[in-house]
């Protein structure tokens, strides 16, 4: 859609007149070709502009307007500049640090001397003994690679289930670097990082079942690393989760649940989203309600018998990733049902999201 055509549509949708138009559009209009045009779930043909047309169509006109000042003033867009910017600080501001700071405890050299911890065999043996696994394709290992020039190629491993022919094969490839490198000491990990992309609440990748039994992401990757204890990861080896973005009620909740399964995991995230920004009151909270299909519940969103108006477990976060869109996110962002044959009502999102998991593609 040209620009002055998209103005037209926006225009007759929130009947603005010279000046208003003059206000708003030049605003979302920077907005669409800096960032919102970048999104990946929008299908050809349509970008930011056509979709925010149709969003605000379906509402009551006296609505419009505290819609578009959502987009304005209170929307979270991490573009891929953005996201690739926070997995080029994981390794300088995490993973480094984390290896001085058990290198100094480890051999009593004070933390502050940097130079003789980085210089210790101590140091570069952790450094080659770290093990990287991706807890999902969101992790980008690819990305996280190139951005950790300090780290071996071998040492990143795309799911944290290793085969028992790529399991021996990293403990081959640990031993020969150990003696290239003339370092000592089995060749088995003892520092391992499981990397993720975003959490929202917390819950896929780590929560309890009726049962109290724990499931999700972390405790299978717990059950994988006891599984390969002594076969290419040490006993004493320290277990890091990392998370790009993450919201501040998704680190409670899993700092909480690490501690009721008796994981003594670190939790570290690049960005972390206040709960400040968590949309808890104002017109969008009734928008959502009153616009939320409901053919759009199933098993994987429902929680508590609660809908997800305001996103799964009612984290009601305002956020966009240029991938996707979270459903911890609210709904009014993300929750479509334009296509859906049993809907009647035929919702459209702003950012409409591509499922992972649908009842309609078991």
């Amino acid at each position: 859609m040209k620009d002055d055509l998209a103005e037209r549509v926006l225009a007759n949708v929130m009947a603005w007149e010279g000046p208003q138009l003059a206000q708003f559009a030049p605003m979302l209009q920077a907005l669409a070709h800096h960032k919102y045009d970048e999104y990946e779930g929008y299908r050809p043909g349509v970008k930011f502009l056509e979709s925010l047309g149709l969003w605000l169509a379906q509402m009551e006109p006296d609505e419009r307007a505290s819609a578009v000042d959502f987009v304005l003033s209170q929307l979270v867009f991490v573009s891929r500049g953005e996201l690739d910017h926070a997995i080029e600080t994981v390794y300088p501001d995490i993973i480094k640090p984390l290896l001085l700071e058990r290198t100094s405890k480890e051999s009593a050299i004070a933390p502050h001397r940097i130079r003789l911890l980085t210089s210790s065999a101590l140091f570069r043996e952790l450094q080659r003994k770290t093990l990287i696994l991706g807890l999902s394709d969101g992790a980008r290992l690819d990305r996280l690679r190139r951005f950790s020039p300090e780290l071996s190629h071998e040492q990143f491993y795309l799911v944290p289930e290793l085969a028992v022919g790529s399991a021996k094969g990293m403990a081959q490839k640990l031993e020969e670097a150990l003696q290239k490198l003339n370092l000592e000491g089995p060749a088995l990990f003892r520092q391992l990082l499981l990397v993720d992309d975003f959490t929202g609440s917390g819950a896929t990748l780590l929560r309890q079942n009726d049962d109290r039994s724990w499931t999700g992401k972390l405790w299978k990757a717990h059950n994988e690393i006891e599984r390969l204890k002594g076969e290419v990861i040490a006993n004493d080896a320290q277990v890091c989760v990392i998370t790009y973005v993450a919201s501040q009620i998704a680190q409670e909740n899993l700092a909480h649940r690490l501690k009721q399964a008796n994981l003594d995991w670190r939790l570290l995230t690049v960005q972390r989203l206040s709960n400040e920004l968590r949309v808890l009151n104002g017109p969008m909270v009734e928008l959502c309600r009153k616009y939320f299909d409901p053919v759009l519940i199933d098993e994987h969103l429902r929680v508590g018998g609660e809908r997800p108006d305001l996103g799964f477990a009612g984290v009601a976060l305002p956020l966009v990733l240029y991938h996707n869109t979270p459903n911890d996110s609210i709904s009014l962002l993300w929750a479509d049902s334009s296509d859906r044959s049993d809907s009647l009502l035929r919702r459209h999102a702003l950012f409409p999201r591509r499922e992972r998991h649908q009842s309609q593609r078991p």
